[in-house]
């Protein structure tokens, strides 16, 4: 007998090492002889939900226009100040400002690199309010509300550009292994030295001198389309002149000039707007798939057979819950006679949040948690995504079921749903690639999945393992 109780032990053991934290282990062990484990399938639905406000709290900028024919046009622009250095001075022996250039540095895009667009750098009209940061954090913004009175920015410039600067060697191109952009605004430099002179505290720190010198800039395209450009780096370079000793007399009478930078970098506000035409709002209609679309917030929300699974498990022990989301090979229909000749990449990784989650999830700056939230990287081989963990999810709902009952109370109406979305995991290199901050993705991507409500639609399946003692 003692026999059998130890093999029902270690059989029970083997169950849950991959899931430690599993409801029920250890009560169920005394006073029988063995375990039986079983399996059921259970069949979730999916729709596609568009989602117009998407959280964007990153310093890359994006910058562009582009039209793709399953998804319509799509263009980024941005608003960004620029930090000046804490108890920042120019040589005491400056004598002007030579040049100012507003430049981009950036190595990824989606696109056409031949493709020219105009773009235009228009300076703020007021300055932004610590009050203006929970609308600057989400990609719908008003960029107008930051202009003058009648919503017109201060044309500082306009150029044209294109992704890939032909006028660089192939030698550097390898060498910097980075695109490089500058604009030149030559209109600040009266402006910047005069103040420097009124009054050198305005240089002391970025909050003095976003309010005193230079508020910020709206940069966005005016004309043309093609490409959109990942923006890594935004600095304003000016070119100074100033004199400097002659070193056998120690006479100030040789001329010198000098490069100085003033980063747009974390301690400053940098936030991208996104628009789209009205292509996405009919296919979040289609409902024999689903979408996720970057950075549309084109999202999946399934609805998971909770209820059907707590009448039949309630007092279960559930040791593992899975599922799988397998993706098409084309984002469209691929019977479209219009292909883009630039193929959308897949997202690398999805979050499923409870839909309730969705906004503060990224507003708080979470972490998953393999409770509530989960992370599915994309499986070339499989062509899926696939979720595990899952039992912790449907547990989590369970004890929320079952403390309702007790109460009285209605759970809300997303109580069984959850948001799929392409986010973008940040690790720790030094900490063996350890996660550490997630956010949503910004960059051009999508995928059209299988899925939907309606009669074409196909069901999702949930795998469940449990034992019943």
């Amino acid at each position: 007998m003692k026999l059998r109780l130890m093999a029902a032990i270690s059989f029970a053991a083997a169950l849950y090492s991959c899931d430690d934290s599993t409801t029920g282990i250890g009560d169920f062990v005394s006073g029988i002889d063995k375990i039986n484990a079983y399996s059921a399938t259970y069949n979730a639905t999916s729709k596609t939900v568009l989602k117009d406000k998407i959280f964007a709290k990153t310093n890359r900028a994006y910058l562009g226009r582009y039209t793709d024919p399953d998804f319509g046009l799509f263009s980024a622009d941005f608003i960004t100040q620029i930090n000046c250095p804490e108890n920042f001075e120019f040589p005491e022996t400056i004598e002007g400002i030579v040049s100012t250039d507003l430049e981009f540095v950036y190595v990824s895009f989606y696109g056409d690199s031949l493709a020219n667009q105009t773009l235009q750098v228009d300076e703020l009209g007021r300055t932004i309010e610590e009050s203006d940061a929970d609308d600057l954090y989400y990609t719908s913004y008003d960029p107008k509300k930051f202009l003058d009175e009648n919503g017109e920015g201060i044309n500082m410039q306009q150029q044209t550009f294109a992704v890939a600067d032909h006028a660089l060697s192939d030698s550097i191109k390898k060498v910097n292994k980075y695109y490089y952009h500058s604009i030149n605004l030559n209109k600040l430099n009266d402006r910047i030295y005069s103040k420097y002179k009124e009054n050198k505290g305005y240089f002391k720190d970025s909050y003095s001198f976003i309010n005193n010198v230079l508020k910020g800039f709206y940069v966005h395209v005016v004309e043309g389309e093609g490409s959109v450009i990942y923006i890594d780096d935004i600095s304003l370079k000016m070119k100074i002149k100033y004199k400097v000793k002659r070193n056998s007399t120690g006479v100030v009478d040789s001329t010198a000039y000098a490069f100085t930078r003033f980063s747009a970098s974390k301690e400053v506000l940098t936030s991208t707007r996104m628009e789209h035409n009205d292509r996405l709002q009919e296919l979040e209609k289609e409902d024999s798939h689903t979408y996720i679309k970057t950075p549309a917030g084109l999202c999946t929300e399934m609805t998971l057979p909770i209820e059907e699974m707590y009448s039949k498990h309630k007092n279960d022990t559930l040791n593992s819950v899975t599922l799988s989301l397998k993706k098409y090979r084309y984002v469209g229909d691929g019977e479209s006679s219009e292909v883009s000749p630039y193929e959308i990449g897949a997202p690398q990784n999805l979050l499923m949040v409870r839909t309730d989650d969705y906004k503060g999830f990224f507003e708080e700056n979470k972490i998953f948690d393999d409770k509530t939230s989960f992370l599915a990287t994309y499986d070339k081989t499989t062509n899926t995504y696939r979720f595990s963990k899952l039992n912790r999810l449907v547990s989590h709902i369970f004890s929320e079921l079952r403390e309702n009952e007790k109460s009285g109370k209605q759970l809300g109406e997303n109580w069984n749903k959850v948001l799929l979305i392409p986010v973008v995991a940040d690790v720790d290199s030094k900490n063996n690639n350890a996660i550490i901050g997630i956010s949503n993705d910004l960059s051009v991507s999508a995928a059209r999945l299988f899925g939907g409500e309606g009669k074409n639609g196909t069901k999702i399946e949930m795998e469940v393992t449990y034992t019943n003692p």
